[in-house]
């Protein structure tokens, strides 16, 4: 193969990756929208639900939680909250010690989010139970948005909208944060509308009860994994717009870092443990949107990041008559990459444009994505979940 066709076999991978597969699902979506379903508002209803939150040195957050999942606008009397408290060395315990409104579960040693949701899911009797962080607040119809779902006997599993509040005034982390989601969501929107989505967030999930399997004590991401397990066992996954999980951006560009390369381990671990998703034998639907949305993604885009510039500088330096687009594509990766090294270069500060932001939290994710793999592949990813200092308020 020439250095020329891998050249464009890249530029085509990367475009569909970010654009070309959503545009496909939304087309699909205009196209053969399904019928809208009405669904019931009587609370009489809708089946009792257990909220889980899985909690390690979150005094900040723990009393507006409590209250803020207190002000749903679900039945009161069939919601149950089940808080795991995974070996806090701050006033956590305490606190919830101190609500009667709350189940408590209490891990003395740390044992990480995995198997602290294990132990909750031995408590859990409701026929639905939802997922929440601690440091998340929910939008007050957020239960019912997601619960509502499963009247449809086929959906196992529904997942909210992660919302990260940002401005101007904050760091380019909360801010390239922010537009990921914003991304993501739309994305997670038109896989839903043409079937099944791939997974929740943590943030914000729900699933049916029996479904749940448990998860092996090294499992890294938690939510991708119990939505792999239902969708292995042929049910859906859907996503919820309007039900919202709202959190603070990170602090600084060194704390998404770690967040990030955790998170992208986790990627690797889970690709290798469900690589059936990408047998299009089994089911074509979720081969098709798992290859184009996560392998693709994981796998191709991060390298690309890195070989696409010199690629093309080996075919400019090869042809003493290069072809105008080699010089456009030339420039443009050039003023691309320039923004990658001003945005850096800023990194810490606030109040940066977009232009800056975008180009190098963008070009930082694909560099995690790679330091991710390594620290998988070497077996150093610790699967306890490290504390990013948010501060409370929504």
């Amino acid at each position: 193969m020439s250095i020329t066709y891998l050249f464009w076999i890249i530029i085509g991978l990367v475009a569909y990756t970010y654009l070309g597969y959503f545009i496909v699902l939304w087309l699909y979506c205009k196209v053969f929208k399904r019928k809208t379903v009405s669904y019931t508002t009587n609370p009489d209803d809708f089946p009792e639900i257990t909220i889980v939150i899985a909690a390690h040195n979150e005094e900040l957050f723990v009393k507006e939680k409590i209250e803020n999942t207190l002000s749903l606008s679900y039945p009161p009397h069939k919601i149950t909250q089940l808080w795991v408290d995974d070996g806090s060395e701050d006033q956590t315990l305490n606190l919830l010690k101190n609500n009667n409104q709350v189940k408590l579960i209490v891990n003395r040693e740390r044992v990480g989010k995995s198997e602290s949701l294990n132990r909750a899911m031995q408590q859990v009797s409701t026929p639905i139970t939802l997922f929440t962080d601690a440091n998340t607040f929910l939008s007050a119809n957020s239960a019912l948005d997601l619960v509502k779902h499963f009247t449809n006997p086929r959906i196992g599993c529904v997942a909210g909208q992660k919302r990260v509040v940002w401005n101007m005034n904050n760091t380019p982390a909360s801010k390239g944060e922010g537009v990921y989601w914003q991304y993501e969501s739309a994305i997670k929107q038109v896989e839903s509308c043409t079937g099944s989505t791939l997974s929740g967030t943590g943030e914000l999930y729900a699933i049916r009860t029996e479904l749940y399997k448990p998860l092996p004590a090294n499992t890294i991401l938690d939510d991708l994994e119990i939505c792999a397990n239902i969708i292995k066992q042929g049910f859906t996954v859907k996503y919820e717009n309007s039900a919202i999980a709202t959190e603070l951006g990170s602090p600084s560009i060194a704390e998404e870092k770690k967040r990030k390369v955790r998170i992208a381990a986790g990627c690797f671990q889970s690709l290798k443990r469900h690589l059936h998703l990408l047998n299009p034998f089994k089911k074509a639907e979720i081969a098709f949107k798992f290859f184009s949305h996560k392998f693709l993604r994981w796998v191709v885009v991060p390298p690309s990041a890195i070989i696409l510039p010199v690629l093309n500088l080996g075919i400019l330096l090869s042809n003493t008559n290069p072809k105008a687009i080699y010089i456009i594509i030339f420039i443009i990766i050039s003023i691309f990459y320039g923004l990658v090294a001003i945005g850096f270069a800023l990194r810490n500060r606030i109040r940066i444009p977009y232009f800056l932001t975008l180009p190098y939290y963008g070009f930082m994710m694909n560099v995690t994505m790679i330091k991710g793999l390594l620290r998988f592949l070497q077996g150093k990813q610790s699967t306890l979940w490290e504390k990013v200092n948010r501060k409370a308020g929504n």
